[in-house]
């Protein structure tokens, strides 16, 4: 195998550092882990608390439908519980959505979290393509193509772009097109600036065409417990719920759940904190020749290398990064991108200060040469 063939394939693999790393004889161990948009500065103690405390009634099956969460995140949005359903982590409902709304014509944004398109694809869905690395041109992209469309699913912020479209613009578009289901994946919304004003979760339970996803993956650093789940009118809420399978909250994911929920104040600092970072990484990427960050509304953000940077490819410069002991997530395989994109998270300030100096390393070998 060549090198070559080795960098292609190793980004087939996409943000899974450990595999990568095993091929290339680095300890994953050691790694700082740029690939994944988990807050760094989680678990909160509380929720570790409640998952030790779970662990002792895993004999017990748990609630049918995650009623105690379900009313913990109803007191929290000050909605009512009707309006809830909980989840399997927000992936449950990306795919049980699409099929109990019987969609015929799918409208995406891409780039995009790749499990939307696939998705809508189990539901046989025509689904019509629409590129944006911007909240503008989101926007004007969806403005434009939701005529024909009887679902839209938008990730708000956008991943991987980082990019988020104003709540206002959002609502008059949803208003504007009361035929089209929009579908709005709030995971990473906890992250922006005053997400209470962000977020279309109140504005959801008062219409007929509005689904909010959210996840408690990611501000509060359990992935592994898989926990999110969906505000909509009480209508909406009740059909989904209807063919939800049951038990799929845990009792563990559950109780950290409403742990985290009450965890308002590490939050808030939290996306203080990271919002800080992002605005002083993006200066930082901006200023690295052959790179272009996109500017961020969350906690990570979309970096392009430039085409003059030789043969610098985002497969290419993962190795590189994994051989210096960061792992990046190799946009390559993104619709709509190529592969000179990559993304990175933001972490904490020391750890994104090896990033900043293993890219500086490692774009510095690949810059065309310039005669005087």
């Amino acid at each position: 195998m060549t090198g070559s063939d080795e960098t292609d394939r190793l980004s087939e693999h996409g943000g899974n550092v450990r595999r990568l790393a095993e091929r290339l004889g680095i300890d994953g161990g050691d790694l700082i882990d740029f690939s994944s948009n988990i807050n760094p500065y989680g678990p909160p103690d509380s929720v570790m608390a409640a998952v030790r405390r779970a662990v002792e009634g895993i004999s017990e099956y748990p609630e049918q439908q995650a009623e105690s969460f379900v009313a913990a995140a109803a007191n929290a949005l000050r909605v009512d519980p009707e309006n809830i359903v909980a989840s399997n982590g927000s992936i449950e409902l990306i795919y049980l959505v699409p099929q109990v709304w019987d969609v015929k014509h799918a409208l995406l944004l891409v780039p995009s979290f790749t499990e939307y398109e696939l998705a809508l694809k189990k539901t046989g869905a025509v689904i019509a393509y629409e590129k944006a690395l911007d909240g503008a041109t989101a926007l004007e992209r969806l403005e434009d193509a939701s005529r024909e469309a009887d679902m839209a699913v938008i990730g708000n912020p956008n991943n991987p772009c980082g990019y988020a479209i104003e709540r206002g613009d959002l609502l008059k578009l949803i208003d504007y097109r009361p035929g089209c289901l929009w579908v709005i994946d709030e995971a990473f919304v906890d992250f922006v600036e005053a997400p209470e004003q962000a977020s279309l979760a109140n504005d959801a339970v008062a219409r007929e065409n509005v689904v909010v996803l959210r996840s408690l993956t990611k501000m509060y650093s359990i992935a592994g417990l898989r926990l999110g789940y969906m505000i909509a009118s009480s209508g909406l809420a009740r059909k989904v719920r209807a063919e939800k399978h049951p038990w799929s909250v845990n009792n563990i994911a559950l109780e950290a759940g409403i742990a985290a929920l009450g965890e308002r104040d590490f939050a808030a600092s939290s996306a203080a904190s990271l919002a800080a970072e992002a605005r002083r990484m993006y200066l930082e990427i901006s200023g690295i020749v052959g790179l272009k960050a996109y500017e961020p509304s969350a906690n990570y953000m979309l970096v392009e290398i430039d085409k003059s940077t030789r043969s610098m490819t985002s497969a290419k410069l993962q190795v590189e990064m994994l051989r210096r002991g960061i792992a990046i997530r190799d946009c390559g395989s993104y619709k709509g991108l190529d592969e000179r994109y990559f993304r990175v998270a933001v972490k904490r300030s020391e750890d994104n200060d090896r990033l900043l100096t293993a890219l500086r390393d490692a774009l510095a070998v690949a810059q065309p040469f310039r005669a005087d």
